[in-house]
């Protein structure tokens, strides 16, 4: 049963309507209006009227009621937006103002709101006998009547020529049909392969990044693209997004650059190293943050597909399309934000699989252009002791001399070190040492450095 009421039920027995103009409407107010019985006058108002859409008519006897009979009276449509509360003074003023900006002999006498209360009404789906087509028809029947005065209706009614005699059979039409959830229910099961298949592609250090952009190329990729199709055909979001994306476009570049610095910086601030002592590569840094905001568009334009999908497949029909590809725009976006907060903590994988690495010497793979290098300190003084270490030269602690040790470069005058055996980081001077690469092949087996 349903019995849409108010001001909501009527927004919606409207939505998507136009004026003459072109312009939306949701509010009507019909107005009786008085105009100097000159034919210029009268042909100037109905002109008007015309270009903005508002339906004008000559006024019946009873509504010319104390209008004087030297003046002609016009009952005007004017159609407007907004809420129900003040509709008929803003139409007021509309009518009042164009009167003045045309220098119209013409003044409005009575204004009221037009309103419907909307009828109560009872779907019934056509559920044919077996063996018979299916007819996709739904009736509709006005309380009190039902399912005896719509099966009434169906059985003596033709419509397109179809005619129902006794080989159908009604029911309710408040829930989709089995049909419909059966598309609604594979819908969702795409839906879920591509967000998983791209969740999977980009998360490294799983074993699972391959087979992820292997779904995500011979599925995901298509199932996104005519997903937006069914969502930007014939819809009102298509309009919107004309504007949406340019406006939205010249912010890509510095969220993309913030992405990949807040992904390097997190990695190496797992080795206790100062971000800003480590320089890398533009092209790096955008490659890095291209990741995290790649992820966040996808799941925004993988919802908005969604939606087309569902849009395809009639899961909610009724005419509110761009206030839902509004909320699928908004859903996605919530989703690729929390996908994006956990792709930047990926670092942690990385900084443990880089200290495994290093701790069985050998070298770190690299992580977005970041590149760690185990190298060997060499003193140039004899003030080190070969067991002890590297005393004084170093802030931090003892440098180890007997294994190698982790760094990402000098920076300017001095070099961060990262001990992969105590997890201790050091700095210092790159005139108090010579550091040369780790080669494991002529590594000692007690002392793999000295």
């Amino acid at each position: 049963m349903q019995s849409p009421t108010g001001d909501n039920a009527q927004s919606t027995a409207r939505s998507g309507l136009q004026a003459g103009s072109g312009l939306p409407f949701d509010r009507r107010v019909v107005i009786l209006l008085e105009i100097a019985d000159d034919p210029n006058e009268i042909a100037l108002a109905e002109e008007l009227f015309d270009h903005r859409g508002w339906p004008a008519r000559p006024a019946e006897e009873p509504e010319r009621v104390g209008c004087p009979p030297e003046r002609v009276a016009r009952v005007v449509e004017v159609r407007l937006t907004g809420a129900r509360e003040g509709a008929v003074e803003r139409a007021l003023g509309l009518v009042d103002r164009l009167a003045v900006a045309a220098s119209l002999n013409m003044w409005a006498r009575d204004a009221v709101l037009l309103e419907h209360e909307p009828e109560r009404y009872t779907a019934w789906r056509v559920s044919p006998a077996v063996g018979v087509p299916q007819p996709g028809r739904v009736v509709r029947t006005v309380e009190p009547r039902g399912r005896a005065g719509a099966l009434a209706d169906l059985r003596a009614r033709e419509l397109a020529g179809h005619v129902h005699a006794s080989d159908v059979d009604l029911h309710p039409a408040d829930e989709p049909s089995i049909a419909v959830r059966g598309n609604v229910l594979s819908v969702n099961i795409g839906n879920a392969v591509a967000f998983l298949a791209v969740v999977l592609a980009a998360i490294a250090h799983t074993g699972w990044q391959l087979t992820g952009w292997f779904i995500t190329m011979l599925f995901g990729l298509p199932w996104l693209i005519w997903g937006l199709r069914y969502a930007l055909r014939d819809s009102p979001a298509r309009r919107t997004t004309l504007w949406a994306l340019p406006l939205a476009s010249p912010l890509l570049l510095p969220l993309v650059t913030w992405g990949g610095g807040l992904v390097q910086d997190r990695y190496i601030g797992s080795f206790g190293i100062p971000s800003d002592s480590v320089h890398a590569g533009t092209l790096d840094r955008l490659w890095a943050g291209a990741l995290l905001v790649g992820a966040m568009l996808y799941c925004v334009a993988l919802r908005v597909a969604a939606y087309g999908w569902n849009r395809r497949f009639h899961a909610n029909p009724d005419a509110w399309d761009l206030a839902k590809a509004a909320g699928a725009v908004g859903e996605g976006l919530i989703v690729g934000i929390a996908l994006t907060v956990m792709l930047s903590y990926l670092h942690e994988g990385a900084f443990v699989e880089a200290r495994n690495a290093a701790v069985h010497l050998h070298e770190p793979p690299p992580y977005y252009g970041l590149r760690p290098v185990l190298v060997c300190v060499q003193p140039v003084t004899h003030v080190a002791h070969p067991e002890r270490g590297f005393p004084g030269a170093s802030y931090g602690g003892t440098v180890p001399l007997t294994y190698p040790v982790l760094t990402f470069g000098p920076d300017a005058d001095r070099i961060w070190l990262w001990d992969p055996r105590s997890g201790s980081t050091f700095n210092m001077s790159l005139d108090d040492a010579t550091f040369e690469p780790f080669d494991p092949d002529f590594a000692g087996k007690d002392r793999p450095c000295g």
